[in-house]
């Protein structure tokens, strides 16, 4: 601090951005391998919008509308063309993603430092605060930065739609502050066009940036304008023009309906808690966040938290405590506003940018990321507390040693339990595993620990974690309990345990009786059994309930082929694709299904087809070499088999359960039997070639009496 004023402003600067990213880099070192997580898959991994494979504009606009339920609406479009830029370049390869998240969060730390320092010099801060402007700058920006409670935001990949909208916002805020302190017209003009853009881009990555007009406002009458009653009458009516102009914004992208009040009641229908229930809860979550930030110890971080919800004014007691506590801290903020401003900006900046997740949006009740952008200046008034302390004790050299060791213990310390937290990011196991650890009342983590097992062949342990999750509450989400007897009846049918999975498939019924994916499961049962006309009947049922399911109209296609019915089966499989162009193995059967209808130049076409998008798949494979075989293509059909081979290649017990595959099962009607007939065929015969060539191999091996060793 004595130093400040002797350093040049580039040092300062090169100083700050080169600690905050070695700061930055050590903490979050463990994460560049940390897998998928949750709401990944659906938004990320799963998402065909976002899988970028050209440049060309119509790709670049599907991005923009990439919905996570695929319903095709507008849909955080700076974000996902992010997410579209990172698969272009790496596909789903993690790595690359938690690079561009530490980026994100690297550049959130450095404007935000320029934006605090910035702020102290304004001039109705600048007396007070100017001559220790960079160590509260460097310091709030520090403990932001290094806070465990960040992780969430930075760790979890599609959280880069909460962390972007942070950039984006205090960038928006660093331009219009440079816009108001420039003295050059022009230079004003770029800084506030700069400022829009940058606004634009926030509320483009995720909605809650919605609240960053009304932040400026504040910010202008609070630091910029001073707080009188002119500059409140003219801020109240600017405040009026932006909530009108936010209202017109939201009937132009969601229509009249958002402001539905019967609407916003029905949303919580698959909620465990009513509208009133959400805005009693909030206050109490909102003070357990801000214990978070002040004490962030891992033990005391989930992806997940257990959250007693609030019936009443006291039920329970906490719940008016909460809400008088707030009450109580925003009034001393304004009274202290005209004294104070920027201390009184801060917290009510803390409070104003949690409104939108803490209001009546039918959201779930919490989670650590939401405080990303609203702790930004959450530490401010601390580094000015800290630095009024070494001042005050600028003659007791001890004290001073006190005091700065005490800092850094914390910021050593919270450095260490966002490294201990990122370790818990690393795969699904680990991750929910902690959370089932820490509140063992609820059943998502369980029900995801199945997801997880399940996966990866540990049907035993997903059954396991099945039925625990069934046992829990879930109040977030009530339908996904259909979910767990979903996944339950999967497992068990893949078992062959059919009576087992047919029972938890109409338990996963009747708790969401227009489940697609149940309706499909139970026709895959009926279908494997037999019982053709109930399979049909539960495909078709999952049709009207979703219609844009690929896997009911593939799978109704390929009932129809057992059954003889070609071109019924050619027409569902034609529906499929059209849903989704890229399945390589509806493209697959609908070359079988031409083979059988005897078009043997639209089955090549099919097959072809389904080869360039999956170039390992050895029934496409053999499929092609049969029709080869069958045009007297004996060169074309050799270099296949030897690609079908390729793909078995040092595994022969993967290739003996493909030739079952082939296999009719006894006493089971099957259309395909000639055609898999063919199949093995053709296969037997490249086998026998290829043991007569290493029998050939093994001859030549052997020694002949009287030949030299």
């Amino acid at each position: 601090m004595t130093t400040e004023t002797t350093l040049t402003n580039c040092r300062k600067n090169v100083f700050a951005v080169v600690s905050l990213f070695l700061l930055i880099l050590i903490i979050y070192s463990n994460t560049f391998d940390a897998s998928w997580h949750f709401d990944d898959t659906n938004n990320i991994v799963e998402n065909k919008p976002l899988h970028l494979a050209d440049f060309s504009l119509e790709n670049i606009k599907k991005t923009f509308f990439a919905s996570w339920d695929g319903r095709g609406k507008l849909y955080r479009p700076a974000a996902c063309l992010s997410f579209a830029l990172n698969y272009y370049f790496a596909g789903t390869e993690v790595a690359p993603y938690h690079m561009v998240n530490l980026a994100i969060h690297y550049l959130s730390a450095c404007f935000l430092f320029f934006f605090i320092y910035q702020t102290l010099h304004l001039p109705s801060l600048k007396q007070r605060y100017s001559s220790n402007a960079y160590f509260i700058a460097l310091l709030s920006t520090a403990l932001w930065a290094v806070n465990p409670l960040q992780t969430q935001a930075v760790t979890y990949v599609v959280q880069r739609m909460t962390s972007m909208a942070g950039l984006f916002s205090i960038m928006a805020m660093f331009f219009y502050l440079k816009g108001k302190t420039s003295t050059a017209k022009s230079l004003k003009t770029v800084h506030y066009i700069n400022c829009c853009i940058c606004g634009i881009l926030a509320f483009g990555s995720k909605e809650n940036a919605i609240m960053l007009p009304i932040t400026l406002l504040l910010y202008d009458l609070f630091l910029v304008g001073g707080i009188t009653k002119g500059a409140i009458r003219k801020y109240a009516l600017f405040l009026m023009v932006s909530l009108i102009a936010c209202v017109v914004f939201a009937l132009l992208v969601e229509g009249t309906s958002i402001f539905s009040l019967e609407r916003l009641i029905n949303s919580y229908q698959n909620r465990g808690f009513t509208l009133s229930e959400r805005l009693l809860t909030q206050p109490r979550i909102i003070l357990f966040y801000i214990s978070l930030l002040l004490y962030p110890m891992p033990n005391r971080l989930s992806l997940e938290h257990d959250i007693t919800l609030s019936t009443g004014l006291i039920t329970p007691v906490s719940t008016l405590v909460c809400i008088l506590a707030i009450v109580l801290v925003l009034c001393l903020a304004v009274a202290f506003a005209r004294k104070r401003p920027l201390i009184s900006f801060c917290v009510i900046f803390f409070f104003i940018n949690h409104l939108v997740e803490g209001s009546v949006f039918p959201l779930e009740l919490i989670f650590e990321h939401r405080n990303y952008f609203p702790s930004m200046l959450f530490f401010v008034p601390m580094a000015i507390l800290i630095s009024m302390g070494l001042s005050h004790f600028s003659r007791k050299p001890f004290f001073q040693v006190l005091l700065v060791s005490f800092v850094i213990l914390v910021l050593i310390g919270w450095g260490n339990g966002a490294y201990l937290r990122n370790t818990v990011w690393q795969t699904d196991e680990s991750l929910w595993s902690d959370c089932a650890e820490k509140y063992p009342k609820l059943s998502r983590p369980h029900h995801n620990l199945g997801v997880y097992y399940g996966r990866n062949e540990m049907l035993q342990n997903a059954i396991s974690e099945y039925h625990t999750a069934l046992t829990k509450e879930n109040n977030n989400n009530l339908v996904a309990r259909n979910w767990t007897y979903y996944n339950l009846g999967a497992i068990y049918q893949k078992l062959r345990r059919d009576e087992e999975a047919l029972f938890y498939y109409t338990q996963a019924q009747k708790h969401q009786p227009h489940f697609a994916p149940t309706h499909v499961g139970k026709g895959v049962l009926f279908m494997r059994q037999g019982r053709y006309d109930d399979a049909a009947s539960a495909f078709k049922k999952a049709i009207d309930a979703d219609a844009d399911n690929v896997s009911a109209y593939g799978n109704l296609g390929f009932l129809f082929l057992l059954t003889g019915e070609t071109e019924k089966a050619i027409h569902n499989f034609y529906q499929a694709s059209l849903i989704n162009p890229e399945d390589a193995k509806i493209m697959r059967h609908l070359g079988v299904a031409h083979q059988l209808k005897g078009d043997k130049e639209e089955a090549f076409i099919q097959f072809k087809k389904a080869l360039t998008h999956d170039k390992t798949d050895p029934f496409i494979l053999l499929n092609l070499a049969a029709l080869y075989a069958e045009n007297g293509m004996s060169s074309q059909k050799e270099e296949t088999m030897s690609r079908f081979f390729a793909v078995f290649e040092g595994n022969s017990i993967r290739l003996k359960t493909f030739i079952n595959s082939l296999k009719t099962k006894p006493g089971f009607q099957d259309a395909l039997g000639p055609h898999r007939e063919r199949l093995r065929t053709i296969l037997g015969d490249a086998c026998m070639e290829k043991a007569r060539q290493y029998e050939h191999l093994a001859n030549d091996c052997l020694y002949k009496k009287g030949e030299p060793g």
